[in-house]
């Protein structure tokens, strides 16, 4: 990290970076929920939609949660959601922040940094004991949430996948 990577509304400013990180993501076989081509159509929707799950308004089976995008100058690098709270689906896999750093980002200290900076958003918003987790088999989100305070509670199945669940005291 070069300059200091910072957490970012975001914004019409990124948009080529991320379609870009759009692209290595589903180039490493991630199923994505995103159409790049009416992303890229129609940027300015996709940002309306992140606003709508903020106030809650996208889907009935979602909690509102705030959208971040990690950037270095003008280089998209990694996105973190907050959820406002949990139900029961997220108290089992999902917690309270997720987060992605773009394949050609990785192991540079981006993970770390952008879960320290999601604390704070989820600080901000009350949120003082967080869930985060991960699946079983990723050992470098493991080492990121515990190297950001993460204890582990215990691992549950999930889709046949087990996944490590973590609480951080943000106090």
């Amino acid at each position: 990290m070069e300059q200091l990577a910072e957490l970012v509304r975001p914004s019409l400013v990124y948009k080529d970076s991320f379609i870009a990180a759009i692209k290595e993501f589903q180039a490493e076989g991630r199923k994505l929920d995103l159409n790049l081509e009416e992303i890229n159509e129609n940027f300015y929707e996709y940002l309306a939609k992140i606003d709508r799950d903020e106030k809650g308004e996208s889907k009935k089976d979602r909690v509102p949660q705030s959208e971040f995008w990690l950037t270095e100058g003008n280089e998209f690098i990694g996105r973190t959601s907050v959820r406002h709270y949990l139900i029961n689906n997220l108290l089992t896999v999902g917690g309270h922040i997720g987060y992605d750093i773009r394949p050609s980002q990785r192991k540079k200290g981006y993970g770390t940094r952008i879960l320290k900076l999601a604390l704070e958003k989820a600080k901000a918003l009350g949120i003082n004991r967080v869930l985060v987790t991960c699946d079983d088999d990723n050992i470098g989100s493991a080492k990121i949430i515990e190297s950001n305070g993460g204890v582990l509670e215990n691992k549950v199945e999930h889709e046949g996948k087990l996944k490590r669940r973590y609480w951080i005291e943000n106090k």
